[in-house]
């Protein structure tokens, strides 16, 4: 039986739509944004990518699947199907009109599957390949996607607090249907996610907050737009933030538009003179 978590789609969507109502949100001359490699932005997540002149937002729906669950003794199937679109040149996010599809530069659908394998109570290893497509709207150029790698959490129980330490290796490869042209990337990560439960109740549930440190680092840098005066990079970086738990499911029994981990933050990534301001939603890495 398929067991699917649509909610991501629909809090995304209200969360991106209160973010820029408003927004004055215009493209200057197309031309001048060369996304050069942004069908890779699937694989980012959604934010605010700044890097002097030129400025991206991003919004990442991952929607999934699962086809088998993952018990501590027996592994497990998912699904993944996330759309991704990806918008330049944004020069203001106050006063203005409210932004259409005529906003987008970019659009990506990249299916994957996920192998869930509990190598003991408290660590998984998760490989995973995904195949897809994107679309580059300004430019008007169709590109395939095609990621591959492994993922890895360990759990760590202090009472009623636990760490959580997660891995990924990905390697990942574009290639133009239209031009030929094609780049690929490869990036390791590394992240801790420390909860800390309250003393406080919402909606039934213990409210409990978590910090968390990611690190970013790429076996070589990649220009992900060029604009005429900047460049957004993938690029080493590390990432600071906080999440806080949500009422699971209000009192209400489980529902398929509600997570197993229902968790809202905001994050923050440092590299060079660029900063990544990012909303997350469930676990912040991976």
């Amino acid at each position: 039986m398929l067991e699917c978590k649509f909610w991501w789609q629909l809090l995304l969507v209200l969360v991106f739509s209160n973010a820029i109502i408003g927004a004055d949100v215009y493209a200057q001359d197309r031309s001048e944004a060369e996304l050069i490699n942004f069908a890779f932005s699937n694989y980012l997540g959604t934010g605010f990518y700044s890097s002097g002149g030129g400025e991206v937002f991003i919004l990442k729906i991952p929607m999934y699947s699962t086809l088998k669950p993952m018990t501590d003794s027996e592994p497990g199937w998912v699904v993944n199907y996330p759309v991704t679109l990806g918008t330049a040149n944004i020069e203001e996010i106050i006063g203005g009109e409210f932004p259409n599809l005529d906003d987008v530069g970019t659009v990506s659908l990249v299916p994957g599957i996920e192998y869930l394998y509990p190598v003991s109570p408290d660590w998984q290893l998760i490989p995973f390949f995904d195949l897809g497509i994107a679309r580059d709207v300004i430019n008007d150029n169709s590109i395939g996607i095609l990621g591959a790698g492994v993922k890895s959490f360990v759990n760590f129980d202090f009472g009623e607090r636990w760490l959580t330490l997660g891995n990924r290796f990905l390697y990942a490869v574009q290639e133009s249907f239209d031009e030929g042209t094609h780049s690929n990337f490869a990036v390791f990560e590394t992240g801790l996610d420390y909860n800390i439960p309250t003393s406080f109740t919402l909606g039934g549930s213990v409210v409990s907050v978590s910090f968390y440190y990611i690190n970013y680092y790429y076996l070589e840098d990649l220009v992900l737009v060029d604009f005429l005066d900047a460049r957004i990079f993938l690029e080493n970086k590390n990432e600071v933030g906080v999440t806080v738990s949500l009422p699971k499911y209000l009192g209400l029994t489980e529902h398929f538009l509600l997570p197993d981990n229902p968790r809202i933050g905001l994050g923050v990534q440092f590299v060079g003179d660029a900063r990544l301001y990012r909303l997350v939603f469930g676990v912040p890495f991976f």
